[in-house]
């Protein structure tokens, strides 16, 4: 997939980079959890706002924010979204409409936005600490290959 390669290179330059273990893994976590949330055209953003305010590494903060994106979003919100119906205990019905304008759409997605936000940060803090151990552990042993290519 296009998606997991680029991410895959940008991670593997920022582990080159001279970067501390913590801040790489702790920023792709950031970016990942934030690419779960439903807030859509906010997700680089509030990664990277956290990730200078925590001085996280940026190059896999913005990795991880792509980890959910366009071509997985509306599977993930879906699942996210009966995940959420499934810990809250009710079953929302589909939306029906007398007219289409903003208001009603508006109001017929009010009952959707409490299971589909708790199911996306249930889900999101779940990816974000795997995303974390994983990044963790590719960043030592790259780095410890690279102190031992130098000896």
């Amino acid at each position: 997939m296009l998606g997991w390669a680029k991410i895959r290179e940008r991670i593997h330059e920022a582990i080159s980079a001279d970067a501390d273990e913590r801040s790489l893994a702790a920023g792709f976590a950031v970016g990942v959890f934030f690419s779960f949330t439903p807030l859509l055209s906010l997700h680089m953003v509030l990664a990277l706002i956290v990730a200078v305010v925590f001085r996280f590494n940026k190059v896999t903060t913005i990795a991880g924010a792509w980890v959910n994106n366009p071509y997985t979003m509306p599977f993930v919100f879906y699942g996210c979204f009966r995940f959420g119906e499934w810990i809250l205990g009710v079953r929302i019905p589909p939306p029906s409409f007398e007219s289409y304008t903003l208001q009603s759409l508006l109001m017929a997605a009010v009952p959707y936005a409490a299971p589909l936000f708790l199911g996306t940060t249930v889900v999101g803090l779940a990816a974000a600490a795997l995303g974390y151990v994983v990044v963790y552990r590719i960043a030592v042993r790259v780095k410890s290959a690279r102190r031992k290519g130098m000896h």
